[in-house]
């Protein structure tokens, strides 16, 4: 064969290891990039040619040469990359496989790894290019989380509902030494179905052995609470004997057009008799106020929850995370985006922590995987192999000018 096989066989090596030095530089370059994944190059040889007439040798042995490589594959490296904490609540990084699902302001759908996630002016929730993140949006504090995708929308504005109280404890003990006629009173904060405290108070008056009259009253003047009065009795050991179970404890006609509290109390297991000073231990009560969000968080099941003023929290939306049978066959975008393609297939769509899509954790960004040390290595590599090649180049090119002298 001429020599200009072997010129163009490395010429095809220079090509195919400058092409990986390009991947190792683009490796390089985003070794900072959020959630950014790394990628190698592989090599193949190109189709060999007969070197004899027959291209066999006496034994039938194919006789052969290369006619150089070629670039054979670029393969992104999917491995998880470290994490950084961040203050920024909307921040989110994936802890195995899974991507963020986000539609392009032309109503398109692509992919990401980065989790630099931010509110906008109207509270959609987007990354640094305008993409909206898609998932789904709570009701009453309620997802659905089998529905339509949706761009996720967080109103900082958004209050929690009050929470009237239908449910007290109150854990006192009346003074079995006390006179008759002595009094005792122990009030409680409830909440109306608007969200108003009241103290609810219960007055104890000791009207024989063993015996108290409880009268219940409300601060609201223009209210009234059934029933009015109750007999208290004891045992000798200072445990109730009537009521024997819970009471309803109704109000009605709130002064703030609240609707009619119906409140359960089972003073038979929180008030005793005893000959010790007239206290109260313990009182609970689970009503609530109306209250304001003050700070947002996410869990590892990708919901995004409000904290409000009330001390309620509540869930306002959760990320949709995609997963692919193939994902080396995604298409790189750029702007930290993938698209599907035929090799990668089409996503499985679901949440976080399901079907081995990963777990999503609130203020922490998922870090570049490329290893530095690795990149160095096979950029030496590289380079021998580019030099290599450029040797053959040089030394054919001596040879071909040494054939060129030889009518001299």
């Amino acid at each position: 064969m001429s020599l200009y096989s072997s010129f163009y066989a490395s010429l095809s090596g220079l090509a195919t290891n400058a092409n990986s030095l390009s991947v190792i530089g683009n490796n390089l370059a985003n070794l900072n990039t959020i959630g950014f994944k790394g990628s190698s190059s592989t090599f193949q040889d190109m189709f060999n040619a007969a070197a004899l007439g027959n291209g066999t040798s006496g034994n039938g042995n194919p006789i052969q040469i290369g006619l150089g490589s070629q670039l054979a594959s670029i393969n992104q490296n999917f491995g998880q990359g470290s994490f950084q904490s961040t203050s920024n609540t909307t921040d989110m990084g994936l802890s195995g496989t899974g991507f963020f699902m986000l539609q392009t302001p032309s109503g398109g759908r692509v992919y990401s790894r980065a989790g630099n996630f931010s509110l906008d002016h109207d509270g959609n929730l987007i990354d640094p290019s305008g993409n909206n993140v898609l998932g789904w949006n709570a009701t009453a504090g309620a997802i659905t989380n089998s529905g339509a995708l949706t761009p996720i929308h967080i109103n900082l504005g958004a209050s929690s509902q009050p929470i009237a109280t239908d449910t007290i404890t109150m854990t006192t003990n009346l003074n079995a030494s006390a006179s008759t006629g002595s009094t005792f009173t122990a009030p409680i904060s409830i909440y109306d179905s608007l969200g108003a405290t009241h103290n609810l108070t219960a007055t104890y008056t000791k009207t024989g052995t063993g015996t108290w009259s409880m009268a219940l009253s409300v601060d609201d003047t223009g209210a009234t609470v059934t029933p009015a009065t109750t007999v208290l009795t004891f045992d000798n050991a200072g445990n109730m004997t009537s009521p024997t179970g819970a009471i309803t404890i109704g109000v009605t006609g709130w002064s703030d057009g609240a609707a009619a509290s119906s409140i359960s109390w089972n003073p038979a297991t929180d008030v005793s008799s005893f000959a010790t000073d007239s206290s109260i231990t313990t009182t609970t009560q689970n009503g609530m106020g109306g209250g304001n969000i003050t700070s947002v968080t996410v869990d590892q099941d990708g919901k995004i929850i409000g904290a409000f003023t009330n001390g309620q929290t509540m869930a306002l939306a959760q990320v949709s995370l995609a997963s692919f049978t193939n994902q080396a066959g995604l298409s790189k975008l750029g702007n930290n985006c993938w698209s599907e393609t035929l090799a990668s297939g089409t996503p499985a769509i679901g949440v976080a922590n399901q079907a081995g899509r990963g777990q999503v954790l609130g203020s922490q960004l998922e870090l570049s995987n490329v290893d530095v040390a690795s990149e160095f290595t096979q950029l030496i590599v590289n380079q021998r192999g580019y030099q290599a090649n450029s040797r053959v180049v040089t030394t054919t090119d001596d040879l071909l000018q040494e054939t060129l002298n030889l009518k001299r």
